[in-house]
């Protein structure tokens, strides 16, 4: 590309710098001539389609960047590998998308090979879509997944920015995530109960086991209590701050960001893909039902109103009692 001698000075150019300065280098250097076709279609998109392209192509500006891939021409293979793994870790099909549509709409206006019109890609958009569409049960955090997160949660990582973890960055964090896994697995949380716990709602009792109650939900219609094991709530005190307030968030997490830390600590873990926000829920029903607890007791902890998930999400387990007649 030739070099512009000076940039567009429309109403349309702080736009345009955005989306150029959110793509990191992506059409940069550009000529008048590109300029203006930048400006025209910038024009035709509403404000909202605007930003959104700008977001997208800042979140694969900075993959590339990381791997060192050309971020204005990605193989279809590499760019298959940037939404695979954005799947992985939990981003929606219509992101997906987002990022593919932006693309295109870059690489036609700078004239440069249409790669994100690949097949490869369509076709890898198309099957990411059809797997988000089948339901698939979390994985579950059981006993054995809780002790490998709490042995390898503090250890410093790149984190979202590509900067490696401080080691007390990473230990802060840590902390966090080892709570939050323990407590939605001994309460059986969805992500946004956890989301919306504060300290209130937590109760030490003098053995060190807690209390931990549970707002209302659209399946409950009062709040419920359940069972905290020693091992959480000691957890929560090692990231509960001095002088907390006792109407303060327990974990300052939206529910988004719940599933993604647990995703992440899974995955540092070695534990594989397949963890949600929803794991913990599974998780506790397991390891009751792999202690011999009956149905009823899992539903109370659960707060479920029929014995059906349950069955569900415990299975495995209730299938394993065979072990004992079988040779």
């Amino acid at each position: 590309m030739s070099e512009a001698p000076s940039a567009p000075t429309s109403a349309g150019e702080g736009v345009l710098a955005a989306i150029q300065d959110a793509a990191l280098g992506l059409v940069r250097p550009y000529d008048s001539e590109q300029a203006t076709r930048f400006e025209a279609a910038l024009e035709a998109l509403a404000p909202n389609t605007r930003r959104a392209y700008g977001s997208a192509l800042a979140t694969w500006g900075r993959w590339a960047a990381l791997l060192g891939v050309h971020a204005l021409t990605p193989s279809p293979f590499v760019l298959r590998a940037y939404l695979r793994e954005r799947a992985d870790n939990g981003a929606g099909i219509s992101s997906l998308r987002l990022t593919v549509a932006a693309l295109r709409k870059v690489q036609a206006l700078v004239g440069v090979e249409p790669t994100a019109n690949d097949q490869i890609v369509t076709d890898t958009i198309s099957g990411l879509a059809r797997q988000a569409s089948t339901p698939r049960q979390a994985y579950a955090l059981t006993a054995e997944a809780l002790a490998v997160v709490t042995a390898t949660a503090c250890q410093p990582r790149v984190g979202r920015g590509g900067k490696m973890e401080r080691p007390e960055q990473a230990r802060r964090r840590g902390l966090v995530d080892i709570a939050l896994c323990r407590v939605l697995s001994d309460a059986g949380l969805r992500r946004s109960e956890a989301a919306a716990l504060t300290w209130d709602d937590v109760v030490r009792w003098d053995d060190g086991s807690g209390r931990l109650t549970v707002g209302r939900s659209k399946t409950d219609a009062e709040a419920r209590t359940v069972y905290l094991t020693p091992a959480s709530v000691e957890a929560l005190g090692a990231i509960r701050p001095a002088g907390a307030h006792g109407a303060a968030s327990v974990f300052g997490l939206s529910a988004a960001s719940i599933s993604r830390r647990i995703r992440a600590a899974a995955a540092v873990a070695g534990l594989g893909q397949g963890f949600s926000g929803h794991s913990g829920r599974v998780g506790m029903a397991r390891r009751m039902a792999a202690a011999g607890a009956p149905t009823h007791e899992i539903m109370a902890q659960g707060r479920w109103k029929t014995a059906r998930m349950v069955e569900v999400y415990t299975r495995s387990e209730e299938a394993g009692r065979a072990a004992k007649w079988l040779a």
